[in-house]
C-alpha cells in the first residue's frame, strides 16, 4: 500500500493494487472458506471475482475495491499500522 501510495508512479500500480486486494480477499476467504465452500457455484464466483479484479481496464475490479474501501480504511489507520510495523521490526 505504501508504493501505491508513493508520489514515485514509475511503479506498475496496477499490479500493485490487484495483490493488495488479492491478499485482503486471501485474509478474508482464510476464516470464511470453510461456510463459503458449502454454496453452490462459490468456487465459480471465486474465480470470475478475480478476473474482474484483474482485468485490463481503468475501472477494474481491483482499482474500484482499493480506493472505495481499502484506501480510505488504510489512510484513517495508517500511524496505528505504521506503529505497529514499526514495533515488529524492533522485535526482529
Amino acid at each position: 500500500i505504501k508504493a501505491i501510495e508513493s508520489p514515485n508512479k514509475d511503479d506498475d500500480t496496477q499490479w500493485l493494487t490487484y495483490w493488495v486486494v488479492y491478499g485482503i480477499f486471501s485474509i478474508a476467504e482464510f476464516f470464511s472458506d470453510i461456510f463459503l465452500s458449502w454454496f453452490p457455484f462459490y468456487y465459480m464466483l471465486k474465480c470470475g471475482f478475480l478476473l474482474w479484479c484483474m482485468a485490463p481496464s481503468p475501472s477494474n475490479g481491483a482499482e474500484f475495491l482499493y480506493h472505495r474501501i481499502i484506501r480510505p480504511f488504510f489512510l484513517k489507520h495508517e500511524a496505528q499500522l505504521d506503529s505497529v510495523v514499526q514495533d515488529l521490526k524492533d522485535k526482529a
